[in-house]
């Protein structure tokens, strides 16, 4: 019985050590594969201009500049945080866009923001939903979220939105509630 029992317990050892042997291997495996952004920048601020014309300054908490998916040359993800003022400096701009966070990809010029989404226009018109598509070159903004439009003259709710850049006219796809007019 003796010798049973001790070939049994090295059985049980050696199966012991390979079994943990493959379980570290596996370990090591998913941390090679994990994800790191080529560059990170923490508290930043960008101009983007056009024929020496500043065009749009973003200021974000985190910006992640991560290498191509192969759909597209550049993607930032941006988090922590953004304002971005369109058609203009921090000073003077057309309308100003922030989030909590957004992807922005450089061949399709869109901006994806997400969380707390805010648009304010010139005249001080507040558009607010938790997702919107900023396209720089085709110079629209949409979404199929929930809005809701705060303006000098009332409030407007509804889902979906289509405007320009600068918010100055846009469409709510589909009104929700009553709007009074003056």
């Amino acid at each position: 019985m003796n010798r049973i029992t001790s070939t049994f317990s090295v059985f049980i050892a050696l199966f012991g050590f390979y079994s943990c042997g493959v379980v570290e291997a596996e370990k090591v495996q998913v941390v090679d594969l994990e994800e790191k952004a080529l560059q990170v920048i923490t508290g930043g601020s960008f101009r983007y201009s056009e024929k020496s014309q500043i065009k749009n300054v973003l200021e974000a908490g985190r910006l992640e500049r991560w290498e191509s998916d192969g759909s597209s040359s550049e993607v930032w993800r941006v988090s922590n945080g953004f304002t971005l003022y369109i058609d203009g400096d921090k000073e003077n701009h057309d309308a100003v866009l922030s989030g909590g966070r957004g992807t922005y990809e450089a061949d399709l010029g869109h901006l994806i923001a997400y969380d707390d989404v805010e648009l304010i226009n010139s005249e001080g018109e507040k558009l607010n939903t938790e997702y919107l598509v900023w396209s720089n070159d085709s110079d629209i903004v949409r979404t199929n979220r929930p809005v809701r439009i705060e303006s000098k003259t009332g409030t407007l709710e509804g889902n979906g939105l289509e405007a320009d850049s600068k918010f100055e006219n846009y469409r709510i796809l589909n009104p929700t509630g009553a709007f009074e007019l003056p």
